[in-house]
């Protein structure tokens, strides 16, 4: 009997981890889209912590880690910076987590990437076209501007590195890079 309860924990412990969600892989919606919501945004932006937690000579502080970022699905139009209608539901849950008070002094990057078909010298434009789009739709709803950078990254970043072509690949990345200096 005691030695069948280490195997009973293991297996617990391995279905509780095996059941989180990591924050830059959102649960597909109900049209089977990929839609993080504000909240979801918000905590992979920034991510709970405790303040001064020392355990064992690890020390844990309040800087935003360096990971504070998080893949959206954003779709576009075809070769295109165009967004799609569908991308409208993504974006205002990303103005709304952006306007909230947990991030509202905070500056972002906006990211573009893409898969690896075309040239790259292609990719790398579209990618920054891309993320100039997502950019203007924040700022045209509420987001000021001088919070947001903008870079294209092409298909060098790819999520899928073994499948370059992935749609997957195809994102735009936000990403946390410090507190607003005009706002402070």
């Amino acid at each position: 009997m005691i030695a069948a309860r280490p195997c009973w924990m293991g297996l617990a412990c391995a279905l509780l981890l095996s059941a989180q969600v990591r924050a830059d892989e959102p649960p597909a919606s109900a049209d089977g889209s990929t839609v993080m919501t504000d909240a979801e945004i918000e905590r992979a932006l920034k991510p709970e912590h405790t303040r001064g937690l020392h355990l064992r000579g690890l020390k844990r502080s309040d800087a935003a880690p360096d990971d504070a970022a998080v893949n959206l699905n954003v779709p576009f139009e075809y070769n295109s910076s165009d967004l799609k209608p569908e991308a409208f539901t993504q974006l205002n849950q990303l103005k709304s987590a952006l306007t909230s008070e947990l991030l509202l002094h905070d500056r972002f990057l906006v990211a573009g990437h893409t898969d690896s078909k075309g040239s790259a010298k292609y990719n790398h434009e579209l990618s920054v076209r891309r993320a100039e789009s997502v950019k203007r739709f924040l700022v045209g709803n509420g987001v000021g501007a001088a919070r947001l950078d903008v870079v294209g990254y092409g298909g060098d970043h790819p999520l899928e590195p073994d499948r370059p072509d992935d749609p997957k690949n195809r994102r735009v990345e936000i990403r946390l890079i410090g507190e607003d200096a005009a706002a402070n």
